[in-house]
């Protein structure tokens, strides 16, 4: 008796989740909840007498990953337990992200009788660890991919290229006089620049294609399934929309320009920095005939 007491004073008082469901097998709608500890309903919202009786099912949501749904149900068919991370809601619809331990309980005949799930709350976590990797992955100034999110995005893009034979053009950007930007106006003029050249450019883009900041006043532009004559609309049509859209800081107004490099797989491509060395040649002819114009590599 003492020790019973002590149980149910520890799971109670826990600040960890733990949820109780019967063996009810999974063909029958199974398991449904039997007891929840009140940490459970602080953080998830909801009472003890609006999920006993349920499937945990109740707690999940559009996002909450089919795969590990699947794996919990394996594991409990086979009477195995399982540690893994799901995605949550609570009553109100907010999604938190669980570290969940799901363990089986047999009774004095050896069968499984309940599952116990013990549960902690990693969403701050979760959060950190998606900050973390978005900082990873971004130019701080643009907020556009960075030159090692970009390049990894390409890589993967050229592979796809060489297993499938679809199309694939690279346009490499570069602001002109930008040296002279800095130098006359100051590096805060420069940055609000570089910003609004990033978001001028990507208004233009569809969800597929990647503009990303690799250095300086340089930008690169993937286009997946894009052959040559379509990159050459795209990079023309950013090229006049850029110069046509005057970019205000402070009392000044500025005609920004930038000169374009166009270049698409062909199939005596190896490598993606074969594309990348021509859409670069393309682009320094471009500015050497004068700037503010696009040209295409052979």
């Amino acid at each position: 008796m003492i020790f019973e007491n002590v149980f149910k004073s520890l799971v109670e008082n826990t600040n960890d989740v733990i949820m109780v469901m019967d063996s009810t097998p999974l063909d029958d709608g199974g398991p449904f909840i039997v007891y929840v500890n009140p940490a459970f309903e602080k953080l998830m919202g909801y009472t003890s007498e609006e999920v006993v009786g349920k499937n945990p099912s109740v707690l999940q949501g559009p996002d909450t990953d089919k795969d590990t749904r699947l794996k919990i149900r394996e594991a409990m068919s086979a009477g195995k337990r399982i540690r893994t991370q799901i995605l949550n809601y609570t009553k109100s619809e907010q999604a938190v992200w669980m570290d969940i331990n799901i363990v089986p309980i047999k009774n004095d005949q050896g069968q499984i009788a309940y599952f116990a799930a013990i549960e902690r709350d990693l969403t701050e976590h979760k959060m950190l660890e998606s900050r973390l990797e978005m900082l990873a992955s971004t130019d701080m100034l643009t907020g556009l991919p960075n030159r090692l999110a970009t390049m990894n995005k390409a890589a993967k893009e050229f592979a796809r290229t060489k297993r499938y034979n679809r199309p694939l053009s690279i346009v490499m950007i570069d602001v002109d006089h930008f040296k002279s930007i800095n130098d006359t106006h100051g590096h805060a003029t420069g940055d609000h620049v570089l910003q609004n050249v990033g978001h001028i450019c990507s208004d233009t883009l569809r969800d597929s294609d990647v503009l990303g900041r690799i250095g300086g006043e340089e930008f690169i532009l993937l286009l997946p399934d894009t052959p040559k004559a379509n990159a050459e609309q795209v990079a023309e049509r950013m090229r006049a929309r850029l110069a046509n859209t005057p970019i205000k800081h402070g009392d000044l107004e500025l005609t920004i320009t930038a000169s374009f490099g166009v270049a698409s797989f062909t199939s005596n491509d190896g490598t993606l920095e074969e594309i990348i060395e021509r859409a670069d040649n393309a682009m320094y002819a471009a500015k050497n005939a004068g700037r503010n114009q696009v040209q295409t590599a052979a």
